[in-house]
């Protein structure tokens, strides 16, 4: 067992920082995997480091909400149009029916 901190989302699942180091380089931020290792086990950050690592943990959080936003905007048009869609196939089935039940008074009273 290892005697540094384990660094923890929010949502208790640990953080690759690896992966952190990728993310913060996609917003701007390069800072790589190893320094931030350093920095999670207790070691002196300069001020801009500092400075660095919270703006790319803000900009990570913002951008991580933004595609949460779009992927459930997707899903509410998807299910608005399936629903739309269902609609309109109920519709044009009742009207089959119809049709068909008019069909068979015609015949009914047209008796040959």
């Amino acid at each position: 067992m290892s005697s540094r901190p384990n660094p923890v989302r929010p949502r208790g699942e640990p953080v690759s920082l690896r992966r952190l180091s990728r993310q913060f380089t996609a917003v701007g931020v390069d800072i790589p995997a190893a320094r931030l290792r350093e920095i999670a086990d207790g070691a002196d950050a300069t001020e801009s480091e500092r400075l660095d690592v919270g703006f790319a943990l803000l900009a990570t959080a913002t951008l991580a909400q933004d595609r949460q936003a779009s992927r459930h905007r997707l899903r509410r048009r998807c299910l608005h149009w399936l629903v739309v869609s269902g609609a309109l196939l109920v519709a044009l089935n009742l009207l089959a029916c119809l049709g068909f039940v008019l069909c068979l008074l015609v015949q009914q009273a047209h008796a040959y």
